[in-house]
């Protein structure tokens, strides 16, 4: 299962991304499906998503569901905000803290409060809704987009948390907190790149 996963990886980070905006990721792609694939193929939806995912699987706590209900819950929160035409402008910015954050936590590998690590999915999942804008002029064309890059964005959530959860060796735990560190890195880099212009 982990051979899957990072080859899944391996190929994600070769894939070239054009703009954020919640459209098909490639011609021929129709309005919900490119919108299902949207978290694949944005750099800082893959980090937060990513970064989430990990920290929720790493987690031992008998409540595991909250931190993703929580993720669900701002996922749904922030669509149906875009879908009254609601859009902040620095949702990429929070995107990326909440991605250093998680990948940072991640790397730290230390058993967390349950309200952190809720409050940090919440806030991704808010984020994440608030940052995938969908360029079409039909509002039910925008519509399907956003129903598909919510479910895009929690199968992307529930695959790397459930992965992350199965991982038991101790050389497979210090591979996820150097993967959480880079991700953390990265982060930093891109989110210090925004805030430089």
């Amino acid at each position: 299962m982990t051979q899957i996963a990072l080859l899944l990886v391996g190929l994600l980070s070769h894939l070239s991304i054009d703009a954020a905006m919640a459209d098909a990721p490639f011609k021929g792609a129709g309005n919900f499906y490119g919108g299902l694939l949207h978290p694949l193929f944005v750099p800082a939806h893959v980090l937060a998503v990513v970064s989430t995912g990990l920290l929720i699987g790493r987690q031992k706590s008998r409540l595991r569901w909250l931190a993703p209900a929580s993720y669900v819950v701002g996922l749904a929160v922030g669509f149906a905000a875009m879908m009254s035409a609601y859009a902040p402008q620095i949702a990429a910015e929070v995107l990326l803290a909440a991605a250093a954050a998680s990948g940072g936590l991640v790397a730290l590998a230390r058993p967390l409060p349950e309200i952190l690590a809720c409050a940090l999915a919440l806030t991704t999942g808010l984020a994440l809704a608030f940052d995938s804008p969908p360029s079409v002029i039909s509002v039910r064309d925008a519509n399907v987009i956003l129903m598909g890059t919510f479910c895009g964005a929690i199968v992307l959530l529930f695959a790397v948390a459930k992965v992350t959860s199965t991982l038991r060796r101790e050389w497979q735990r210090i591979a996820t907190r150097i993967f959480g560190s880079w991700i953390a890195a990265s982060a930093v880099l891109v989110l210090a790149l925004q805030l430089a212009r």
